[in-house]
């Protein structure tokens, strides 16, 4: 396991798009995405055929019982659909943010057996209860912000539990930053790590971007595969 990405950010700020480039330029590292947003756009994007298992059916079809960790692992291996070489999709579904304490010991167990079967993880979105059980040594938040989310944005997701949260300005072009958000970038409480301009037309993006994220990836506060970017 070298690296757990939990990427954040408004809807229509393009989080998704992100994290689906965020896997592409790490290829041909092996690679978990997690559709932690309740829109499951990642899922949809990724996996045409919704996965007939997400984690909070797991979790609610065992609540009455407390299943063996053999039994535990057995069931985890069926959570994950291939999406491409090397890189499977987890689809976290509706996940209560109350669990019981058996429930939560097995799913840490089931989550952390399963993550360290790839190079790196990321999610697409943040719920509390599985941040929480992510190991704090190998996560990295990447907060996605564009103009339109300035107005509101402020510390939070989680943040304050992260070292140093990086951020990408996506969909900027000139845009005065909001003081809050420059507050947090001067205290260091944030690292700008690249800024996405709003492309004039999808033809152009299409040349730009790869080169555009590939900048913002070297500044990502993970160790990167020997092959990757």
């Amino acid at each position: 396991m070298k690296a757990i990405i939990e990427v954040t950010g408004q809807p229509g700020s393009g989080k998704t798009s992100v994290v689906i480039s965020l896997g592409e330029e790490l290829t041909p590292a092996s690679v978990l995405y997690i559709d932690a947003s309740p829109d499951q756009q990642l899922t949809e994007a990724l996996a045409p055929t919704p996965p007939e298992l997400t984690l909070g059916r797991l979790v609610s079809e065992h609540s009455a019982a407390a299943p063996s960790r053999e039994a535990v692992d057995w069931v985890f291996q069926d959570l994950t659909v291939s999406v491409g070489e090397d890189q499977e999709l987890l689809t976290v579904g509706e996940l209560p943010l109350t669990l019981g304490e058996v429930q939560l010991q097995k799913l840490q167990y089931g989550l952390t057996r399963l993550i360290k079967n790839y190079d790196y993880v990321i999610l697409d979105g943040h719920h509390a209860v599985l941040h929480g059980l992510l190991p704090e040594e190998t996560l990295q938040l990447l907060d996605i912000v564009t103009p339109r989310d300035f107005s509101g944005w402020h510390l939070s997701n989680g943040r304050a539990f992260v070292r140093t949260p990086a951020l990408i300005l996506n969909q900027y072009n000139k845009e005065d930053l909001p003081a809050s958000l420059e507050d947090a970038l001067q205290g260091q409480q944030i690292q700008l790590i690249g800024k996405l301009p709003h492309y004039p037309s999808e033809e152009e993006r299409a040349r730009q971007f790869s080169t555009a994220f590939g900048d913002c990836l070297l500044r990502l506060n993970i160790p990167l595969h020997p092959h990757a970017h």
